[in-house]
């Protein structure tokens, strides 16, 4: 026996969650289905990122539109967001430096595309002013990026969670999508519960938001689904600022000029490997904390749940923050490690319809910046995708 609902949601990370929340402002009967036995403790990939609300500059209007426009109104949205619901947030900035020549060069070209994009109030300082900011960063020179701020991911998608259940989200943690198929040109899926019994549900409409597992599902609905999966993990670490003098940091994020790295599935474009500060709370208010994250650094891996493969060695991570120079190997121990829903050979987001049925939507690839974009994302496919 089949059952009927409105709208199923497959997967209950960032996405999913915001998309769940923006719908149920105007639509009932929402079931999000989860595999993993819970949402709100850290059980998916959002809550194994940096908590970094980025800016907006790292991404060109050409080869990556929907990470530039969504990055930018998801930056500010979030910042509403935390405020209205008093949410660990601070708008810290951050520092891109550059050390040599090719790299002040690069400055250059994010400098011109910050402007590009809207990105308010960024700067072009000198190596000093950059240390008038952080005195044991080293540069030649930098961008000062002051909309990028930090946020605590785990504790902003509990709230998110929880008011789209309080809207009448029915969250189905534990329950796997296996099949999803089109029958009589309507979408139709089973579902497999925690004690392996199975169901057939009818929706009518699907939202795919399976992040790591986004492309398998697309693949159960359409075979020549053009997209796959890079398998990339992110490794990171942390010190604690407070150790020792060279290690202080006063808390502003503090990134490498972007890079392209080699792996399997081609060239990849990352950030870097960065720095990023952490929260406290005193009195009932955040601040800065004492540890500091260091990371990511990629890891190509053969599945989704790899976390058996070694993180790079403490040294590796120093080799690659040579703008902080005091940090050593032996001040750095394990912060987390995640796998990302990149995509081989695509760079951008990829939000459409199922090319077979115009009531399956995909929300594809949504790696970094996908939490800083959640809230944005969630709009467009309310206004655009969802008819």
């Amino acid at each position: 026996m089949s059952e009927k609902i409105n709208i199923a949601i497959i997967g209950g990370g960032i996405i999913g969650c915001w998309v769940a929340l923006e719908l149920s402002k105007r639509e009932s009967d929402i079931f999000l289905f989860e595999k993993n036995p819970g949402i709100t403790q850290g059980e998916n990939q959002s809550s194994r990122n940096s908590g970094v609300n980025h800016a907006g500059l790292n991404y060109d209007s050409r080869t990556r539109p929907l990470k530039a426009r969504f990055c930018m109104e998801g930056n500010r949205l979030w910042e509403e967001f935390c405020v209205t619901h008093s949410l660990p947030f601070l708008k810290v900035g951050k520092l891109m430096v550059a050390l040599t020549d090719s790299e002040e060069r690069e400055l250059d070209l994010y400098y011109n595309r910050a402007i590009e994009n809207g990105v308010p109030g960024v700067q072009r300082i000198s190596g000093g002013q950059a240390r008038e900011i952080e005195p044991n960063v080293k540069a030649r020179s930098a961008l000062l990026i002051p909309s990028s701020g930090i946020f605590e991911p785990t504790s902003l998608l509990r709230q998110v969670y929880f008011i789209a259940a309080n809207q009448g989200v029915q969250f189905m943690t534990g329950t796997e999508v296996v099949r999803l198929n089109i029958e009589y040109n309507r979408p139709k899926m089973q579902i497999r519960y925690r004690d392996s019994s199975t169901d057939w549900i009818i929706p009518r409409k699907v939202i795919n938001a399976a992040g790591v597992n986004a492309v398998d599902i697309a693949h159960m609905v359409d075979r020549d689904f053009p997209l796959k999966t890079a398998l990339i993990r992110g490794d990171s670490m942390k010190f604690y600022r407070g150790g020792k003098q060279e290690l202080y940091l006063r808390g502003t994020n503090v990134y490498p000029t972007p890079i392209t790295v080699k792996t399997p599935f081609g060239p990849q474009h990352t950030v870097g490997v960065h720095l990023t500060p952490t929260f406290d709370c005193e009195n009932g208010n955040f601040v800065i904390g004492d540890a500091v994250m260091v990371g990511p650094k990629l890891t190509p891996v053969n599945r989704v749940d790899d976390f058996q493969t070694p993180m790079p060695e403490p040294e590796v991570f120093v080799q690659h923050t040579k703008f902080f120079p005091g940090l050593k190997a032996a001040d750095l121990s394990p912060n987390f490690s995640g796998v990302q829903a990149r995509l081989d050979g695509y760079p951008d987001f990829y939000l459409a319809r199922d090319r077979s049925c115009f009531d399956i939507i995909h929300l594809v690839g949504v790696d970094s910046p996908g939490f800083t974009s959640a809230p944005a994302i969630a709009r467009y496919v309310a206004a655009n995708l969802f008819m």
